[in-house]
């Protein structure tokens, strides 16, 4: 996602973010400098210094942004959706296949091998996503230990999929298999 700006002009700290991400994602995050970046973005260097106090201060703020843009805005459209808890279920797992916000999750667990606080935020994340998920299936009458198990399955089949790159490209496979598995994980409710 390469966003094309006139030579000198300022991005916003979001645009620096979501491109080193793309990055991430792409190359790893040895690729993931300032001058390569401001290159993809047609821009200077400077409105890098605009937002960022250096590298550290920038690679320090990617997780966050990841944590922001591909988790609270999942949450936040769920719980804005009405409907009963196998609905909210259902307005998850087809956001989750229409967007595919776990697709960068591959490159911060990678990167996350290499910095403790990467991987305190991969884990504080983990099990946030497990407890929302957990949460779903209280909600439609689980007890605890049964709705823990449901949502490991559902959040350990996002991860693998992913992590085996099993994730079709094409939407309506997407969608197809993310109703499959609802069925499967809620059959009963």
């Amino acid at each position: 996602m390469v966003i094309m700006m006139q030579k000198n002009t300022h991005l916003n700290k979001e645009a620096w973010l979501s491109e080193a991400l793309e990055v991430l994602y792409e190359h790893g995050i040895d690729k993931v400098n300032i001058e390569p970046l401001a290159k993809r973005l047609g821009v200077t260097k400077g409105s890098f210094y605009w937002h960022f106090k250096n590298k550290d201060d920038f690679l320090s703020a990617l997780p966050g942004y990841w944590v922001e843009k591909q988790t609270n805005s999942v949450f936040e459209y769920v719980q804005a959706q009405a409907g009963s808890a196998k609905e909210k279920m259902r307005a998850t797992i087809e956001y989750l296949a229409r967007e595919d916000p776990d697709r960068y999750d591959n490159s911060m667990r990678a990167w996350a091998h290499f910095d403790s606080n990467v991987e305190k935020a991969v884990s504080s994340i983990d099990q946030r996503r497990l407890e929302f998920v957990c949460d779903l299936f209280l909600l439609a009458g689980l007890d605890t230990e049964e709705a823990e198990m449901r949502a490991r399955m559902w959040y350990f089949y996002d991860i693998g999929e992913h992590i085996t790159g099993d994730t079709p490209n094409d939407l309506t496979k997407r969608l197809r298999r993310a109703e499959l598995r609802l069925n499967i994980l809620s059959a009963d409710l």
